[in-house]
């Protein structure tokens, strides 16, 4: 039986947003309920998950019962296609429970092709401490988690004697790839059969929403969850066999250009040769709060009004100005290491102060001393040496090595280069505009501090960023969680340029 509903949630989340040397666990965070034995095995499920109706992986849950307390397991396995070749991204989980369900830590392992990274969390007084261990090494941190969090991949086993139809509950959760907390709301729609092997079963309808992303999963009394859908990106996970959902056909990838068109937004019009611009004036709707949008240096937000469209449905549209901005120069770098600190700082993606990084970014710069200049010699060596890949690799050292990646490695080799001569930089994620395809994509890109913040993008080789890169969040892996509420909803209407 599968008591996880949450899990194939974070999982799709993770997938769509992301699209090494063996990690280790130190004698010293390795907490006794890690060697604990579970004589009971209390349910084991397997499931296929399908894109547009094809399979394209699968997934495995097992939940396990001691003296003391439970340990749940999942696998993830997608199988994507990249220029023809099939690559597998895959997650592995293990969370462990104290006899009444509360948390008591985690291992999770995210692995593509030869890239791996773990993260390894210990909870004690709603203080979590990680260790995210990778090809550089392992990066040891610490978060304050809010009173009575879950961790979202248990949420089936945890409250499976509280469905109810017409329940409906909001609880904090921590998602454990994004390394963030937020709230989960689920609401028990509705109670109603369905036919499983031939059988007659009854179900709940279970909606489950994180930040506006809706998955609805068909649990029964007991908490097994018979299938799972998340219409928005046109996936589904539904039961099967150990057999069967190991079993790929010839044609059982995904490409990854499916994924890139199908979330491509077009606009009204097009934009003709962006990278020419000094401003572009467009109006985005599909937003449910004006507030949600950045706002900065090079990106304005003007009066929202609301409109109906064709449906007779009212609509919030926000009129958004981008211009492009240039820096004066002429600042050096040993001004701009003193301001904005906060990102010069290392991070488990970011290995800013790794040896390697340190020496490959002194060459790059040379003996530059002005900060403009030498984020510019860093933006073209990144665009230059760092082959265009569809999958991107997880953090800056990966990158180093493999040379490839998209625009999420591009930023963070971009971001760990000039964070470790001294140059602040963040990482901004939203949207881009592609002239070969006349829409917009979600795209990563860095700024950063050379006497004012300046967008640049060593994915596209643009030394300052077109007006068309509009920002819908910035900060670390765990501000990607913000992009959920945009995927799948905005649109954008051009309404003018120049």
């Amino acid at each position: 039986m599968n008591k996880s509903f949450g899990r194939n949630l974070i999982f799709l989340i993770i997938f769509f947003i992301t699209t090494t040397s063996a990690a280790t666990i130190s004698a010293e965070m390795a907490p006794e309920w890690l060697s604990r034995k579970y004589s009971e095995t209390v349910s084991e499920e397997w499931m296929n998950v399908k894109f547009g109706g094809r399979k394209i992986g699968f997934s495995f849950s097992k939940t396990e019962k001691g003296k003391d307390g439970y340990l749940l397991t999942s696998r993830a396995v997608i199988r994507l296609e990249i220029m023809g070749q099939k690559q597998d991204l895959s997650f592995s989980r293990s969370f462990h429970l104290d006899s009444k369900k509360r948390p008591l830590g985690f291992i999770s392992i995210m692995k593509m092709g030869t890239q791996r990274q773990q993260t390894f969390g210990v909870i004690n007084d709603n203080i979590l401490k990680l260790a995210i261990t990778g090809v550089a090494g392992t990066v040891n941190t610490t978060q304050k988690l809010k009173k009575g969090i879950k961790f979202l991949d248990t949420l089936g086993f945890v409250l499976a004697d509280r469905l109810a139809e017409g329940t409906r509950l909001t609880i904090p959760v921590y998602l454990v790839e994004l390394r963030t907390s937020d709230f989960v709301k689920l609401e028990v729609k509705e109670k109603k059969t369905m036919e499983i092997d031939g059988n007659r079963v009854e179900v709940f309808v279970v909606d489950i929403m994180v930040q506006g992303f809706v998955s609805r999963a068909y649990v029964t009394r007991e908490g097994v969850t018979l299938r799972e859908e998340q219409t928005l990106l046109g996936m589904v996970s539904e039961r099967t066999t150990e057999k069967d959902a190991l079993s790929f056909a010839a044609s059982g990838a995904v490409p990854v250009s499916s994924l890139i068109t199908f979330s491509l937004i077009k606009p009204d019009r097009p934009v003709p040769n962006p990278t020419l611009l000094k401003e572009l004036i467009i109006t985005m709707g599909g937003v449910k709060r004006a507030e949600s949008l950045p706002v900065d240096y090079r990106q304005t937000t003007d009066k929202p009004f609301w409109e109906k469209d064709a449906g007779g449905k009212r609509k919030l549209l926000i009129p958004m100005t981008i211009r492009k901005s240039t820096p004066a120069g002429g600042v050096e770098i040993s001004y701009v290491s003193n301001k904005e600190k906060e990102h010069l700082k290392a991070t488990p993606e970011i290995q800013s102060d790794n040896r390697l990084i340190k020496r490959e970014a002194k060459k790059i710069i040379g003996g530059e001393k002005e900060a403009w200049k030498a984020a510019i010699k860093i933006n073209r060596w990144v665009y230059s040496n760092v082959e265009k890949e569809l999958v991107d690799s997880f953090t800056a050292i990966d990158v180093l090595h493999s040379k490839k990646g998209e625009c999420q490695s591009h930023s963070n080799l971009f971001a760990a280069f000039a964070r470790s001569v001294g140059i602040p930089t963040k990482i901004a994620s939203g949207i881009v505009y592609s002239e070969v395809n006349q829409g917009f994509f979600y795209h990563a890109w860095p700024e950063v501090y050379v006497g004012q913040w300046v967008a640049m993008d060593p994915t596209l080789g643009q030394d300052v960023a077109d007006v068309t890169h509009i920002k819908l969040s910035e900060g670390g892996v765990e501000s990607q969680l913000k992009l959920i509420k945009f995927i799948g909803k905005i649109s954008v209407s051009v309404d003018s340029y120049k």
